[in-house]
């Protein structure tokens, strides 16, 4: 184990860290939208109804819903490098047998896997800022590595479309599936792993104890539990457009699957930008004297509420003014989930942000799990978009009246006398990393 005091090598290596996270939310936004691209052409291959494909998009967020929190945990326990290494390799293979599949239930099953590999994308992503970062540096890391998923949303249809134009939908999922397997190599040979300095471990009275989650103490607290609600809300809509914007644009708007591929990428890339934006922003706000609790909260509920304007979407005559809102409310919904992990990473304590993390991303995957079988139910009983859009508007003004609420103060829980040393940043503060080998 090394200490790392030479800024321009640290800084250098905190990039390089950045890059790797973007990288994989960037693989983990193509293999997780791929089956929304390619829905229209397998409901008719398949002969797969809108209320059973609603079913299959669900599929994913079950095992991600129940594996957020065992994933965040374990990687608390054997360190981010192991555990999404292994979950990166689980998604990607299951993508890939996405191209294998001849009927639904092989669908659902494929989907299953990918949703299991997946679930410890996020929990480990908070971990790692929280760890190695600083609190005035957080919401641009973050606004950067979350912008890679929406930048994976903004290639699926347009990748998607044109490989299964080419080689058929089953090669799509081939090539996709298999490609993300790279990025696990170089994850493996390129990270290293954060661990507590000689000081450290002075301070704290020895090595880095093996200490029991104070569940209880995480779950009744008012600010985490306000954190889960508006993470609940949010993604609602979140997942509606994940599952759903290409065949709204094909089924609602009469987009052919090539047309739909260009249009349903637009709002993905305008998340892209808006991300590091805000979260840049949002540190400025910091770096001039603002406090982080007004800097994070105050652009989440301002973002939620633009993302209202989805309602209209649905409700609009002209094509191009319904394509222009929803990149409106891709967009605001992706800078306010870009603050929403940044304040999770200004409440969690060092040694529990992975844990705090998949508590909050559970909340989400279960919206996820119920948005698609929603949608798709009152699609098939309306013969329309409206009301499902309508819902999912409601949805993200429920999320900013919790954050405005419910959540506090946005500062490190307070944890009993064990785990205090685990709550102090002081020493990321300084902007040195500790590295291990």
């Amino acid at each position: 184990m090394e200490r790392v005091q030479d800024y321009k090598l640290t800084a250098r290596y905190q990039v390089w860290v950045v890059v790797l996270l973007f990288a994989s939310t960037f693989i983990n936004g193509v293999d997780r939208a791929s089956l929304s691209s390619a829905a229209p052409v397998l409901m008719k291959d398949l002969n797969i109804d809108p209320a059973v494909m609603g079913m299959i998009l669900s599929a994913f967020f079950w095992p991600y819903a129940l594996l957020n929190i065992p994933a965040g945990a374990l990687s608390d326990k054997y360190g981010a490098k192991k555990v999404l290494a292994v979950s990166a390799s689980i998604w990607s293979v299951c993508s890939a047998l996405t191209g294998a599949v001849s009927n639904y239930i092989l669908l659902f099953l494929a989907r299953i896997g990918v949703g299991v590999g997946e679930a410890a994308n996020f929990p480990v992503n908070a971990k790692i800022v929280n760890n190695i970062f600083p609190s005035n540096r957080r919401g641009t890391v973050i606004g950067w590595y979350t912008a890679g998923l929406r930048l994976g949303f903004a290639a699926s249809p347009l990748l998607m479309a044109w490989l299964m134009t080419n080689y058929g939908w089953r090669n799509a999922f081939y090539i996709t599936g298999i490609s993300s397997l790279a990025w696990v190599a170089l994850w493996v040979f390129t990270f290293k792993e954060y661990k507590r300095s000689k000081e450290e471990n002075v301070r704290t009275g020895g090595a880095e104890k093996k200490v029991k989650i104070p569940w209880k103490v995480l779950l009744s607290n008012r600010t985490v539990l306000g954190l889960v609600i508006c993470k609940l809300f949010q993604d609602y809509l979140f997942y509606l457009f994940v599952t759903w914007i290409p065949a709204y644009l094909v089924m609602g708007r009469g987009f052919t699957i090539l047309k739909m591929g260009w249009y349903a990428s637009l709002p993905w890339i305008a998340g892209f930008c808006a991300q590091p934006l805000i979260g840049w922003f949002s540190d400025w706000l910091i770096n001039h004297g603002v406090s982080i609790t007004v800097s994070r909260k105050s652009n989440i509920i301002i973002m939620q509420l633009l993302a209202s304007v989805i309602v209209a979407v649905g409700f609009v005559d002209d094509v191009m003014t319904a394509v222009w809102l929803l990149i409106m409310a891709v967009a605001c919904e992706s800078a306010s989930t870009a603050m929403l992990w940044t304040t999770l990473t200004e409440v969690a304590p060092r040694k529990l942000a992975g844990t705090l993390a998949g508590i909050m991303n559970t909340a989400g995957a279960f919206a996820g799990a119920v948005a698609p079988i929603v949608t798709g139910l009152v699609i098939k009983i309306t013969g329309s978009f409206k009301i499902a859009l309508l819902v999912g508007g409601v949805m993200v003004i429920l999320a900013a009246i919790s954050m405005l609420f419910i959540v506090g103060k946005l500062e490190p829980l307070k944890l009993s006398k064990e785990y205090e040393d685990y709550t102090n940043d002081s020493d990321m503060d300084k902007n040195a990393v500790t590295t291990g080998h």
